[in-house]
């Protein structure tokens, strides 16, 4: 991932991420660790920050009790044609097809019964999937009940996440793998971004006898910079993820790194 953006958007021309980052002000950042082996899951909270939209970093976890839904317990082709896409390149038009065929009720529902978390929406401006109420401890809580979990469906999806492209996953599958000493093709990540607001990210490395992950929420207030660098960028992914990494990206990894160094200890 790029974090300059000199050759990308000539709104933020010659600024690069840290110069960037000095010019506006800190992001409330949440951090939690996890851990699974055969003992069972564990999370645990290492920084605290107020609860956020989710953007897409829940969708793996959507389509995780999706594929039990009555729309999809006799279609395995069907759950696997829009989780794939929604996972691998964060196929918003995929997810609302979940929540369509499936129903919010059902959906939140379901999630909470598996991992203990309670799900709600908040406002308005984007599909309701995208904006779930999520802290970084309720996110690796909720995803280490997922890492745990031997079935089908949660296999595929966590070998789904270790094929997002590199371009969305900030470079946090780098960082995991520096962490915990494995290949980066064994580190599974999801990413939610939106407005240069927000920025998320899920990492889980599948190790010989366990699964370590973190969870790392971002928020930032509006700023008029990001905003424009944001419009600027509209209509082409690459360059709208290149903003949120020169914005965020720094910030992620830092904060990914700690999650996993407390999660190797869990």
């Amino acid at each position: 991932m790029v974090s300059d953006t000199t050759m990308i958007l000539p709104h933020l021309s010659r600024v690069g991420s840290a110069k960037l980052y000095g010019m506006i002000a800190p992001p409330k950042v949440g951090i939690a660790a996890f851990a699974v082996d055969l003992e069972g899951a564990r999370s645990s909270e290492v920084a605290s920050a107020p609860r956020v939209r989710c953007a897409s970093v829940v969708k793996p976890l959507l389509f995780w009790v999706g594929a039990d839904a009555d729309a999809f317990v006799g279609d395995r082709g069907a759950w696997e044609g829009i989780a794939r896409p929604a996972v691998t390149t964060s196929d918003n038009d995929a997810t609302a097809a979940l929540w369509s065929r499936v129903g919010e009720r059902h959906l939140l529902a379901d999630l909470e019964d598996r991992t203990g978390v309670a799900w709600t929406t908040d406002g308005h401006g984007e599909h309701p999937s995208l904006r779930l109420m999520v802290t970084a401890a309720e996110l690796a809580r909720a995803y280490a009940a997922f890492a745990f979990d031997g079935g089908e469906a949660a296999k595929d999806l966590r070998r789904w996440m270790r094929d997002v492209e590199v371009g969305q996953t900030f470079g946090v599958r780098a960082v995991a793998s520096d962490v915990v000493g494995a290949a980066e093709a064994s580190i599974g990540v999801k990413c939610g971004w939106f407005g240069a607001e927000r920025v998320h990210a899920v990492a889980l490395a599948e190790l010989q006898d366990r699964i370590v992950g973190g969870a790392v929420t971002t928020s930032w207030l509006a700023d008029p910079v990001r905003g424009a660098a944001c419009r600027e960028a509209a209509g082409d992914s690459a360059a709208l993820v290149a903003v949120h990494d020169a914005l965020a990206g720094d910030v992620i990894r830092a904060a990914m790194r700690r999650a996993l160094l407390v999660a190797a200890d869990l």
